[in-house]
């Protein structure tokens, strides 16, 4: 009996460890291609981001550069300047004619006198309005060695962007950066314009902050100008210079590169960063990996030994079947049937004893293993939606009791995303139901895109019990924040609106991104047409496939609901930017229905 029981022990730890190693090595397999995906997901992510930092930083310096440009045009669109400076020997000495000067200056520079500098001079006068503390000698004698003079008066009249240079005109020395033009009717030269700005300006908009990389700026020539402190050439602007595109990213040398080459200046901004610091997945979050899989694996290592307990439990089974046949009881009934070879051998050799019971006990077991199995894969149905719900229920108060209080939240609205998604008892859904819906999936995509994205939803109180086909607000929401939002670069707000009379009630959702294209306008119009083809000639709609438009999906169902009581719109804006999507539904047409 002792070495009977060795031997199970041994066949239980031998089954116990095999399906615990094969199915641990399928979970951490799952764990790693998951987690290559997300990251896969979030670095294409993170490059978009840096690219569109990158084109903000290059607007905001054109933007700089053609604020000080649209001062000297203005100065030089102006026909008394103009004559100032064509007058300027006999008119130098003119306090009136000084005073006229600096008003254009501050004119120009409303409201908030944003340039450091504004200076217009020639070899027998000069006009300046500037922030620093000015000295007339000095001044002249920088308008006197002016050492751009030539190159500006050898371009006519076209814009000049200086290098960031100390400021000629002042014995300060502030680093600035400067746009000039020379003052020109077309036939002479009666001096020069230059318009300077604080070479903080620069910095301010180069800096990086809560992400990491460092921004790097290219004069046209390859000069680095920031920052200031480093000097020297630099390869990167040779290798940015032989993409022949103004703007792109690529990896170098370990490091992802994002760039952009001004049209306006120039000038190339660069933003690099080292490719293994460009996901920064956290602590926070690499410690929530390590607990779920851990978690995971202690759930499945529990669950398999006690299902190898039950499937060695036959042989402990069998064996006291056995100790109970006798003369006056020739008989072996087990629990249950075994598809192990060795039980079938021993049971085998008993065949002729319990002929006559064989076959009742062979029905009898395979009846209940049948309904055990139907059981069995009912309760796991229920099970699987209710695993994720414990799980995420799981992760939101792990969240919760380490502080993390918005992470709670969201686990909290996606959890209930879920049930609303995964739940078919009712026959019924309505607007309440589908608002209480969109304001989940408002929560969560706001999230993603702090700062940057509001969705507002107003629904009259009295239409929250009409009757809505389920999955109609959200998709079409979700598709305003996937085909707007791309190339939307301001602040991406989306309305639905519910509202309604004793006759009919609508559905209004509007956005202000990027709106339709024809191509996009022709495209739904098209498979609505071929929608209404369908339920006229009562084809299949329910098999077929309607497409990625989740337009198609909703019309179908809304046209089936309300019959000739439903309407169906869309277009782009014609108050702004964006565009618009609205239903309506006439209340007499679905009552009579």
């Amino acid at each position: 009996m002792k070495k009977e029981s060795k031997k199970k022990h041994k066949y239980f730890n031998q089954l116990f460890f095999t399906y615990s190693a094969a199915f641990l090595l399928f979970l951490t397999l799952v764990f790693g291609i998951a987690l290559g995906f997300i990251y896969r997901e979030q670095y294409s992510r993170n490059v978009e981001i840096r690219g569109q930092l990158v084109s903000q930083i290059q607007s905001q310096l054109d933007s700089s550069l053609e604020g000080m440009d649209r001062i000297i045009n203005g100065l030089l669109f102006s026909r008394s300047f103009m004559e100032i400076m064509a007058d300027s020997g006999n008119t130098s000495s003119s306090p009136l004619y000084y005073n006229e000067v600096l008003n254009y200056f501050l004119t120009l520079d409303a409201p908030d006198l944003s340039t450091y500098r504004i200076i217009a001079f020639n070899d027998d006068t000069y006009y300046t309005l500037t922030k620093s503390d000015e000295n007339p000698s000095f001044i002249e004698n920088a308008v006197a060695s002016y050492p751009w003079k030539e190159e500006i008066l050898a371009a006519h009249g076209e814009k000049i962007i200086l290098p960031v240079h100390a400021d000629s005109f002042s014995s300060q020395g502030a680093f600035v950066y400067s746009v000039t033009r020379a003052i020109t009717d077309g036939r002479k030269n009666y001096g020069i314009i230059e318009v300077q700005n604080e070479y903080g300006n620069i910095e301010q908009i180069c800096s990086l902050e809560n992400i990491s990389g460092e921004v790097l700026l290219f004069s046209p020539d390859g000069g680095l100008i920031y920052p200031a402190e480093k000097s020297g050439e630099y390869e990167i602007y040779q290798t940015v210079s032989e993409k022949g595109s103004s703007e792109g990213s690529f990896i170098q040398n370990g490091t992802q590169i994002s760039y952009a080459t001004s049209d306006y200046s120039g000038w190339t901004v660069v933003l690099s960063c080292p490719v293994l610091s460009l996901v920064p997945f956290g602590v926070e979050a690499i410690l929530l990996t390590i607990f779920v899989f851990f978690v995971l694996i202690v759930i499945v290592l529990i669950l398999f030994r006690v299902l190898t307990r039950r499937l060695v439990a036959p042989l402990g089974d069998l064996n006291s079947a056995l100790s109970e046949v006798s003369l006056d009881n020739l008989s072996l009934e087990l629990p249950h049937r075994y598809n192990i070879e060795e039980i079938e051998s021993i049971n085998q050799s008993f065949q002729n004893m319990f002929r006559h019971l064989k076959n009742a006990i062979n029905v009898s077991i395979q009846s209940r293993a049948n309904e055990e199995r139907a059981s069995y894969l009912a309760l796991q149905s229920q099970m699987n939606p209710h695993t994720i719900y414990n799980t995420i229920s799981m992760i939101e108060c792990v969240a919760y009791m380490n502080g993390d209080l918005e992470a709670s939240e969201l686990c909290i609205r996606f959890s209930r995303m879920l049930r609303y998604i995964s739940d078919f008892t009712k026959d019924i859904y309505t607007v309440e139901d589908e608002v209480a819906h969109l304001n989940n999936y408002a929560f969560l995509i706001q999230k993603r895109y702090d700062g940057t994205m509001d969705i507002h939803v107003t629904a009259d109180e009295c239409l929250l019990g009409e009757t809505l086909p389920k999955f109609t607000l959200q998709p079409l929401v979700e598709n305003c924040v996937k085909h707007g939002f791309r190339s939307s670069v301001s602040h991406f707000v989306v309305r639905v609106t519910i509202q309604g009379t004793p006759e009919d009630w609508t559905i209004r959702i509007t956005d202000n991104g990027s709106g339709f294209t024809e191509e996009s306008l022709e495209r739904i119009r098209k498979q609505l047409e071929k929608c209404e083809e369908d339920l006229a000639n009562q084809n299949d709609i329910v098999n077929r496939k309607i497409g990625s438009l989740a337009i198609s999906n909703i019309y179908i169902r809304c046209r089936i609901l309300y019959r000739s009581g439903f309407r169906f719109s869309f277009g782009n804006n014609t108050d702004g930017p964006g565009a618009f999507v609205e239903i309506g539904i006439r209340r007499k047409e679905k009552d009579a229905k």
